[in-house]
């Protein structure tokens, strides 16, 4: 025997499943900026970087 979800928890599972994967995706890419900035930290654009947004 086959169960179903309905419709409406479906669209709410959906939209939950979409919020995690876009959460994930946008801390995996902070995490990933972060670790470019420390690794580049001497270079004149990270530096410039820093000054503009400390200001």
């Amino acid at each position: 025997m086959q169960k179903t979800i309905d419709l409406s928890m479906r669209m709410l599972m959906r939209w939950d499943i979409a919020g995690y994967l876009l959460l994930f995706i946008t801390l995996t890419l902070m995490c990933l900026r972060m670790l470019i900035l420390f690794k580049e930290r001497k270079r004149p654009w990270a530096i410039a970087l820093a000054a503009y947004k400390g200001s």
